[in-house]
């Protein structure tokens, strides 16, 4: 019988990982499937220096629902985080997820007022505009990506 080498095994992504966009006004994070937000405020407060706080605080609430709602938060999943800094003064965030989880149907983010501080309520709180797309491939949803808009000026 002949002698088959063992396959080495497949090391797994590295997440997070800074992404690499082709505008110098956009800053992107790609985050795994755990709830580990430390590399992700660490990254908020470099890409806004001065402003992350609100940053910080958006991106969390989003990143959260993601790994709740959608197939970011199982094995495999990611959440892909970008900042387009092209408005200095009114930041655009895109937080995109896996889609949601199977047979789920067709869910979508909503603002539900009784939830208070926390989810989509802090999102509309902390952010001038916000909304979401998707991408479908004909039979389901494929990524579902929130926008938000934040405004640094001072008020």
């Amino acid at each position: 019988m002949q002698d088959i080498p063992a396959r080495q095994a497949v090391p797994e992504r590295s997440y997070p990982r800074r992404l690499r966009l082709d505008s110098p006004h956009q800053h992107g994070i790609l985050l795994g499937h755990t709830c580990e937000y430390a590399p992700l405020i660490g990254w908020c407060r470099s890409v806004l220096p001065g402003h992350a706080r609100p940053l910080i605080q958006v991106a969390r609430a989003l990143v959260d629902n993601a790994h709740r709602h959608s197939r970011s938060g199982s094995p495999g999943g990611t959440v892909r985080v970008v900042l387009d800094r092209a408005r200095p003064l009114l930041p655009h965030l895109y937080v995109t997820d896996n889609g949601p989880l199977r047979g789920s149907g067709i869910d979508y983010p909503r603002l539900e007022r009784q939830a208070g501080g926390c989810g989509l309520a802090l999102v509309e709180r902390l952010s001038v505009y916000w909304d979401f797309s998707w991408s479908w491939d004909g039979h389901r949803i494929r990524e579902l990506t929130v926008q938000v808009v934040l405004d640094l000026t001072d008020r």
